[in-house]
């Protein structure tokens, strides 16, 4: 075998083996859920947003300047875990994120609903 048939086979090779190798790197990684821990039930507020700005607060309905007014005086005492609605646009999302993220100094982590079917 020349050294070029070897050359060839060689790339040949490395080129089907990093072909084979796209798809699992191009692969969406799915966020995985994580139990409620006992300890983040004191220490965290759980906000929903549905579609047309409304708000849940640990399951009950607040107005939007009361929850503003609340998130202020916890400041960073609390984690607030946002669960928006999956029929909320990504939009929509991202600038209600950034208006949790604004009012007060406490991390506000982004709780993704399941997806239809899983």
């Amino acid at each position: 075998m020349s050294l070029a048939l070897q050359c060839l086979v060689g790339l040949t090779l490395l080129v089907c083996g990093v072909v084979a190798a796209l798809p699992e790197i191009a692969r969406e990684r799915i966020p995985r859920s994580r139990a409620l821990l006992s300890s983040d039930r004191g220490t965290s507020l759980w906000l929903v947003e549905a579609p047309g700005k409304r708000w849940y607060l640990g399951g009950q309905a607040i107005d939007t300047l009361r929850l503003a007014a609340l998130l202020r005086h916890q400041g960073g005492k609390v984690a607030v875990r946002y669960l928006p609605s999956a029929a909320l646009p990504i939009g929509d999302i991202s600038t209600s994120l950034r208006w949790l993220r604004s009012l007060g100094s406490g991390p506000v982590l982004l709780e993704l609903p399941p997806l239809p079917g899983r």
